[in-house]
């Protein structure tokens, strides 16, 4: 088994609305988080703007609600290749990249203390 996967999410019966759980794994200890989102309504053009409500205030890179910072890199990628992307570019290259900068940084200030970083 290759344990590729890091995240699992699943939705509301619209469509509208989704929610689930993402992980990051660093020194075989898996630190696991409630994520969510919304669909917006100018989806396509528009990305979903990513929350984790837990982490929300916990690091300079995220705004009020939990939701990730993704204005300087991820949003003109987005942009640019919108109506292509969809749910999956947003988690892969908007979610993947921000929880490999700023969970290390948020571990090392003490995370685990209060997130258990469970042997994986």
């Amino acid at each position: 088994e290759a344990d590729n996967d890091w995240f699992r999410i699943e939705s509301n019966k619209e469509g509208t609305r989704w929610f689930g759980k993402c992980w990051y794994i660093q020194d075989y200890k898996k630190y696991e988080f409630e994520l969510e989102f919304d669909i917006p309504v100018t989806y396509p053009a528009t990305a979903p703007e990513i929350a984790i409500p837990k982490l929300d205030g916990k690091t300079a890179k995220m705004y009020r609600g939990g939701k990730i910072c993704l204005t300087e890199h991820f949003k003109p990628l987005w942009s640019r290749n919108a109506p292509k992307f969809g749910i999956a570019h947003a988690l892969a290259l908007g979610l993947g990249p921000w929880l490999a900068v700023e969970i290390p940084d948020l571990i090392s200030s003490g995370i685990n203390a209060e997130y258990g970083g469970q042997e994986g």
